[in-house]
């Protein structure tokens, strides 16, 4: 395990400054991860997931702490608790703690722009409560190093399909762009192991409020439908009770669980009246029926179409739920300001013109569903 994390380092040691690169490796403390708090007397707290490399270390990560008054400080604050030099030059991941995203991350993410060690590929997440939590983890409770299991969180495949990465450069560019503000993934703890809990909204670089993991993939429809990805569906099994088997055999269930795999999809965003602040988003998938909790007629064409109505009215309803707390917080995470802005003269629109009109725009969601395949129904 050893060998193959410092082949890893060695692959990415010419990122480093030149004035590391005489340096030897056991020197060295990589930071891989690093969690940012305000402490109680408005103080920066990092802590650093660090990867070593000296043969007489059981794990090949440790954490360590900085508090200063500075990002730089509290970074040479915890430098001078380890024997390593602390480097940046695997840095993949920044954790804000919840009350400093509250009061807002700009500064933090001007740093990270202006250091010319971190790539701008680098992830950014929110945590549930204090980064510090994440890194408490102890290490015998997740299969690798900790720097690598929060950044790997962060890091979809095509397995499992997670939360959309949200990158510095991203982050950065939204927060900069006028009818449009950004999301990032919140990082909790369920049972001693690191998870993805929620959706922090933002108004520009200042967390405003969050949603439950649960939207996500309604989030990401929006943006646009990515093929071969889950949609999960509860709806409510009288809603669609002809089509379903006998009731003595549904054991008192009152939902009908349905998982469905993206085949095709669009999501189209229309200005219709510039004066009346009124859009049409319209979405359409092509959905292949993967999981049904109960038992369905999947035979009748009748039931099939009932189905998708029933969907598409469960992601019509929740999307508008979703917009009503949105226009409560003024955060335009659909990005309906940039199509505003598109119809202004030049392309032009500040954040206070938005500001004003985001909590006034009227939204109609057209949802079209098409079921072109059956999957399997648990019995």
């Amino acid at each position: 395990m050893r060998i193959i994390l410092i082949i890893l380092f060695l692959c990415t040691f010419p990122l480093l400054s030149s004035c590391l690169e005489s340096a030897q490796l056991e020197d060295l403390g990589v930071i891989t991860s690093r969690g940012v708090d305000l402490t109680e007397n408005n103080q920066i707290k990092m802590s650093l997931a660090i990867l070593q490399f000296q043969a007489n270390y059981s794990h090949p990560t440790t954490v360590v702490k900085g508090v200063s008054e500075t990002i730089k400080g509290a970074r040479e604050d915890a430098n001078q608790k380890v024997s390593q030099q602390l480097v940046p030059g695997k840095l993949q991941l920044e954790i804000y703690g919840k009350e400093l995203a509250e009061k807002g991350v700009n500064p933090f993410i001007d740093t990270l722009v202006r250091d010319a060690a971190i790539p701008d590929t680098m992830l950014l997440a929110v945590a549930e409560e204090n980064a510090e939590e994440l890194f408490d983890i102890q290490v015998e409770n997740i299969s690798t190093n900790l720097g690598e299991f929060l950044y790997g969180l962060l890091q979809p495949t095509t397995e499992t399909h997670q939360f959309p990465s949200v990158t510095l450069h991203r982050f950065g560019f939204i927060i900069n762009n006028e009818g449009i503000d950004p999301i990032l993934p919140i990082i909790g703890v369920r049972e001693d192991i690191p998870t993805i809990v929620g959706i922090a909204l933002f108004k520009d670089d200042i967390m405003k409020g969050q949603l439950p993991i649960e939207d996500e993939h309604l989030l990401k429809i929006i943006d646009r439908p990515r093929l071969g990805e889950s949609l999960e569906v509860i709806l409510p099994i009288d809603q669609l009770s002809k089509h379903l088997g006998k009731k003595e055999d549904r054991e008192n269930e009152e939902e009908l669980k349905l998982v469905f795999l993206i085949e095709h999809g669009s999501t189209d965003i229309i200005l219709t009246n510039k004066e009346k602040l009124t859009f049409d988003t319209n979405v359409n998938l092509d959905l292949s029926l993967q999981e049904l909790s109960t038992k369905y007629n999947l035979d009748d064409p009748k039931a099939i179409k009932g189905l998708e109505k029933a969907v598409e009215q469960k992601l019509k309803t929740r999307y508008e739920e979703i917009l009503k707390y949105l226009k409560e917080l003024n955060t335009d995470v659909f990005g309906y300001g940039m199509f505003y802005r598109l119809k202004n003269k030049g392309g032009h629109l500040t954040d206070k013109e938005w500001d004003g009109k985001f909590p006034n725009i009227d939204v109609t969601f057209n949802i079209d569903i098409n079921i072109i395949r059956h999957g399997t129904t648990n019995e």
